[in-house]
């Protein structure tokens, strides 16, 4: 029988009842990195340690954590990747956005990180199902009992969802005006907002709708 996202929070939460020499080790590492008082840390180390106190080694072998330049929208991302060979999502990436973390405290890296962290165990645990739940976010039922876990153990506030909405709007400064009923609309008034310049299309999944019921040209 498959595992169930229950059983492996589960499985995640009883191994932190005796840490073992390993578990007790990564700890220690991770205060030591975490209280250095450097502006970035090296989040590659970091999650390595994360993997073996708190998922017990799963993650290293198909996860990486780097840091993104480009990610402007959101302070974290967790990506699936293929293998050509077999054409089947095996390896996932973790991106955490540097514009919008270098100037917030320390705190808010760990807490982002154990965030994608909890996105990838789940990823390797119960696969694809992962992202298909209920809300498309990838945010099923054992994430929560484990985030208030390791919230618990290691002093953290990783919480479910999150959004750093002032960093993301100030790197949107491309901006695209409707000329059509849209703009005298709530909640966007016919503006869209992006990082990077192309203009409003067929691309994005509210077009067709945009062009239903407003029919407006963007500039």
């Amino acid at each position: 029988m498959p595992i169930t996202d229950e059983n492996a929070a589960l499985n995640a939460i009883a191994a932190l009842d005796a840490l073992t020499t390993e578990q007790l080790d990564a700890l220690h590492a991770i205060n030591a990195i975490i209280n250095i008082g450097e502006p970035f840390v090296d989040i590659c180390e970091l999650f390595g340690y994360y993997d073996k106190l708190y998922f017990r080694n799963p993650l290293v072998p198909r996860v990486e954590a780097i840091w993104s330049p480009r990610l402007t929208l959101c302070a974290g991302i967790c990506d699936l990747s293929k293998y050509p060979s077999t054409d089947k999502f095996t390896r996932v990436r973790l991106k955490l956005s540097t514009p919008s973390l270098q100037y917030r405290p320390r705190s808010d890296t760990t807490n982002t990180l154990l965030h994608k962290a909890i996105h990838a165990y789940f990823f390797i645990t119960i696969s694809c199902k992962h992202s298909r739940n209920d809300d498309r976010t990838g945010h099923v039922a054992g994430s929560q009992p484990l985030a208030d876990t390791i919230n618990n153990h290691g002093n953290y506030e990783v919480t479910i969802y999150h959004s750093f909405h002032d960093e993301v709007d100030s790197y949107r400064t491309h901006v695209s005006l409707c000329d059509g009923p849209c703009k005298t609309q709530p909640l966007f008034f016919g503006q869209v907002k992006r990082s990077m310049n192309p203009a409003p299309g067929k691309t994005d999944a509210w077009w067709a709708r945009h062009e239903s019921e407003c029919g407006g040209t963007y500039t």
